[in-house]
Order: C-alpha cells, then structure tokens, then sequence
C-alpha cells in the first residue's frame, strides 16, 4: 500500500474520531463514547433504530470501533475487502446517529461533523473498489 493510501486511511480514522454526537444536553466526540460505551451504566445497546438517538449510541460506537480495527489492520496487511469492510462498517455507525435527520437538529449537526469522514472514506472506497476492479480485469487478460 503506497503512502497515500495510508495517509488517507489515517485521515479516515482521526476524522471519525472528531464526529460530534449530540448526547442528553451536550455534545460528546465518538472518541470518547467508544471509549466510554463499555463501562457507562446508562446506554443501552440496541441495534434496533430508534426515534432517539440516544439508544443506538452504544450500537454506533461499536460499529465505528469494529470499523477502525478491520481498517486498520486492513491497512498493514494489504487486503483490500477487509478495508471495504471496515468502511461499511463505519458507514453504519454514521447511519445509526443520522437516520432521523429529518425531525432531530443533532442528527443534522452530526452528519455535518461527520461530513469529511463521510467524503473520505468514500474516496478511499472507490479507489480500493477501482484497484480490486483493475487487478481483475488484468487478471482475466493475461491468461
């Protein structure tokens, strides 16, 4: 994986971090809650989406933490699906605190924060997607 690849996937990672999500009255970093999730007494897992957002923050979180891993470990490795994986992942996560959008102004300001992971990411998608494509395609000719 050449150093842009990498670069890009380490943006990914540090801007999904920085993803603002509103909680209670106050807005907390997805770092912090996938760091939190485990041990708060007060969220709830549930993977079932809800009107409030507050119930699917612990289900969030550890989509975005099973996401940064497979990206990861991705990375060093070289294996392309793995990182596609990841990435979808993470766009899970993203979907659980933005899918009310429509009637709730911290979902808004949530997908708003997590724009550049949301344009990242998608970069990084559909260059693996494309080189995955080509190393096929090249495949295919060559016998």
């Amino acid at each position: 994986m050449t150093n842009q690849y990498r670069s890009l996937v380490i943006a990914i990672i540090i801007s999904s971090c920085l993803i603002i999500v509103g909680a209670g009255h106050g807005a907390v970093p997805m770092m912090l809650i996938e760091i939190m999730a485990p041990i708060a007494k007060g969220l709830k897992f549930s993977l079932q989406l809800s009107n409030n957002n507050e119930d699917t923050l612990a289900a969030s979180a550890l989509f975005f933490f099973i996401g940064q891993l497979l990206l990861f470990f991705g990375t060093h490795r070289m294996h392309v699906i793995t990182r596609l994986i990841g990435v979808i992942f993470m766009w899970t996560g993203l979907f659980y605190q933005t899918h009310n959008m429509s009637n709730d102004g911290g979902a808004k300001f949530t997908f708003a924060t997590g724009a550049p992971f949301l344009f990242l990411s998608i970069a990084l998608f559909s260059f693996d997607v494309r080189q995955n494509w080509l190393q096929d395609k090249t495949d295919i000719e060559e016998e």
